[in-house]
């Protein structure tokens, strides 16, 4: 509603005055009570739009320093995941270090290496597991991109389809590549010669033979251990063991003098279910002629086998796995065995009781093994096809002893195999090879065998001497021929030929016959009557030694000898006790083998992605950011190339394999801290810049919109006087009138 009350100019210019001034007075208060000169764009368009444009750009690099911020955390993260990683690493180098001290051969030192290489796998999984657990808000700057490459569940299932393969796996894949899986080799078995040779040393037993075809079934790996107990002058006790099989045999001082008496030694002979034969001589004299021992201790023989394992790769590199390797060197072992390349290492598992089952190989023939394999110096195809495997015993038939060769003149030889009764050779005693033929289910087999016929006597039978035969070698040397003839003789030692001789002492009527068989058994009769015209028997019974309990009979034939005959005569006989085939030898036949082969096949299963990576953004705008690639220090062939313990570290080649990656994984670690210590300090740098510049920023806006409170508190003053002078010249507007009123 419009003003109607008329009022002078005076009083209407003091008003408005006063208006005015309340007016700034309003702004000026304003101003100093919210400090900023420019409050809304009514006050300053221009000024406050530009101000506002300067706090929304240092309102959006606030926002930013904490996003900065968390990077340069996810960083740090990272830094601390690498410097645990780095302490594993010189764990694991401890580990390797370990190893290279205990690179014997002994049960123990292998068991410890064994140990330490599951300790350093463990190891190798912590460190997988820091790199993991090392991430930060959702993202991991130690797992990489994620890129994987690993062996095809196809060519895996391809490989465990092999007999006695299993477990098929790639590791340490660097890039992709196909690796061969074959194994050759007829599984024959020998002994490590410097073993044998140890042992034979340290045991005092000779001619160790370790012998034998790996069983299909029951084959294994472990060492032969020969354990020998027994000191000077008491009974030996032998205890050969392989795996769980053991046996064990006494041989007595008795056993010991009657095979010195024959002329012959002792020998052991064992067939362990796994195909493995071990046979030795023993002597006792030797075995208590070892220094310091007497006989008493246990040597172990390292068991070679023909059997090899071998990967090829793409490239026609070859790495195998080699039974007839010693231990150390690149032995084939039950159990895990690494294949190791440059493209990554191809691990199978192996069953060493069937991997023969796989195996390629051509028919094979072992030597003889058993207490009479020395008998047969040789044993090979001569012809025809060998398709199954088979075991083929032999024994032998003496013929026509020789007294002067002491041995047979002529053997029949009997080879007998499954299904087969068996097919006699005749061997004469010059003979060095015979032909056996259509023995067993091979029966297109023709094989050429080696003998010697010194030792073939001891794996005969032939039935004792008879009287005709010992009569035939009757020497005599003061007395007639025919005053003496051997009617019987029994009970002598097998084996063995004695040399009983008979001495005659005193008178024809009156004479005392002393009998001698040379090993310590005697016998004598007394006041023996030669003279008389009948004939007479006389029965001796040996008392002492080898022959002790055997009976000599002589027949006491009249040779009209004066009754006054003083007689100082010999007479003596070769008498042969029975051969009783006290030893065996048999020899193994195997079949070809076609076997088998797969092929391992790596290849990239899963694409990398920047999942991980950590992108920065340092401008407002988004045209400036810093991306912080994720580094894959996990042990994989994409990471740091650490491959877990190849072959349990059983060779020394493996445990250097692993001191070399162990030192390329240090710089691995060394170059992925450098480029997080590089994009960490690049970031400090801008979280301080960015700082600094959100500061400028606001400092402008401020110059922009901020009051002088100096000069607004002036203003104010200033304001308030004029106002309390406008009211002042107000009442004196008024005043004037105020005079009308005081004419009434």
């Amino acid at each position: 509603m419009a003003n109607n009350i008329p009022l002078t100019s005076g009083i209407r210019s003091n008003l408005l005055l006063l208006q005015q001034t309340s007016s700034l007075l309003e702004k000026t208060q304003l101003r100093l009570a919210t400090g900023n000169k420019i409050n809304s764009a009514l006050d300053g368009p221009a000024a406050f739009f530009a101000a506002k444009g300067l706090s929304q750009r240092a309102g959006d690099l606030d926002g930013l320093k904490d996003g900065i911020g968390q990077a340069i955390s996810t960083i740090k993260a990272g830094d601390s995941g690498i410097t645990a990683i780095e302490a594993q690493i010189e764990q694991a180098r401890g580990l390797t270090t370990q190893a290279l001290g205990a690179l014997g051969n002994d049960a123990n030192s292998v068991k410890l290496r064994n140990s330490l290489a599951q300790q350093y796998n463990n190891v190798l999984r912590q460190i997988d597991k820091l790199a993991q657990d090392s991430g930060y808000q959702g993202k991991n700057l130690l797992v990489g991109s994620g890129l994987r490459v690993d062996a095809t569940a196809s060519s895996k299932s391809e490989v465990n389809a092999l007999t006695g393969i299993s477990g098929a796996r790639a590791t340490n894949v660097v890039e992709a590549d196909t690796y061969a899986i074959t194994v050759v080799g007829d599984g024959a078995i020998t002994g490590n010669s410097n073993d044998i040779a140890n042992a034979e040393r340290d045991r005092g037993i000779s001619n160790v033979e370790v012998t034998g075809f790996a069983s299909k079934s029951a084959f294994n790996f472990d060492s032969i251990s020969i354990k020998l107990s027994g000191g000077t002058g008491k009974d030996k006790t032998f205890t050969i063991t392989e795996g769980t099989q053991t046996f064990t045999q006494t041989f007595t001082n008795a056993e010991a003098d009657a095979a010195e008496a024959a002329g012959t030694v002792l020998r052991f002979s064992a067939s362990f279910a796994s195909g493995t034969r071990v046979s030795f001589d023993i002597d006792f004299n030797a075995i208590e002629d070892v220094a310091d021992t007497a006989g008493v201790g246990t040597s172990v023989i390292e068991k070679n086998v023909n059997l090899q394992v071998v990967a090829t790769n793409e490239n026609g590199e070859a790495v195998t796995r080699d039974g007839l390797s010693a231990l150390g060197s690149g032995k084939v072992a039950n159990g895990e065995n690494a294949f190791a390349f440059d493209s990554g290492t191809a691990r199978i598992t192996l069953d060493e009781r069937q991997i023969l089952g796989a195996s390629s190989y051509t028919e094979a023939v072992s030597s003889a093994y058993g207490t009479g394999a020395p008998a047969f110096t040789s044993v090979e195809i001569a012809s025809g096809t060998v398709s199954v495997d088979e075991s083929i015993a032999l024994t032998a038939t003496g013929q026509s002893f020789n007294y002067v060769t002491n041995t047979f003149d002529s053997y029949t030889v009997v080879g007998t195999g499954a299904n087969a009764t068996g097919v006699t050779v005749a061997v004469s005693g010059g003979a060095t090879t015979f032909t056996l033929s259509n023995v067993g289910i091979n029966s297109t087999a023709d094989y050429n065998i080696g003998v010697n016929t010194n030792e073939l006597k001891l794996l005969a039978t032939a039935g004792s001497a008879s009287a005709t035969e010992i009569n035939a070698t009757e020497t005599n040397s003061g007395i007639s021929t025919a005053v003496f003839t051997v009617s019987a003789a029994s009970g002598f030692l097998d084996n063995a030929v004695s040399n009983v001789s008979i001495t005659v002492t005193g008178s024809a009527d009156n004479a005392t016959i002393t009998l001698s068989d040379g090993v310590g058994g005697t016998a004598t009769a007394s006041a023996v009557n030669l003279a008389t015209a009948s004939s007479t028997a006389q029965n001796f019974t040996i008392a002492g030694g080898v022959n002790a309990g055997a009976t000599f009979a002589l027949n006491l034939n009249s040779a009209g000898l004066s009754t006054t005959t003083v007689l100082d005569a010999d007479v003596t006989y070769k008498v042969r006790g029975d051969f009783t085939s006290s030893r065996s030898a048999s020899f193994d036949v195997r079949g070809t083998n076609t076997g088998q082969s797969a092929t391992l096949e790596t290849e990239q299963l899963v694409d990398g992605n920047d999942a991980n990576n950590l992108t920065v953004q340092l401008n407002e705008t988004n045209t400036s950011t810093v991306t912080v690639v994720s580094q894959n220090v996990q042990t994989d062939g994409q990471g740091l190339q650490l491959d877990f313990a190849q072959n349990f570290w059983n060779d020394r080649s493996d445990i250097d394999n692993a001191i070399r990656q162990l030192d390329a994984a240090k710089l691995k670690l060394r170059s992925a801290s450098s480029s997080l210590s590089t994009n960490s300090n690049t970031l400090l740098t801008r979280l301080d810049f960015t700082a600094s510049f959100s500061d400028v920023l606001k400092e402008g806006a401020g110059k922009l919109t901020l009051a002088d409170q100096n000069e607004e508190g002036a203003n104010i003053l200033t304001l308030q006087t004029r106002q309390q002078l406008g009211t002042i010249s107000l009442s004196l507007a008024n005043q004037a009138q105020q005079a009308i009123l005081r004419l009434f």
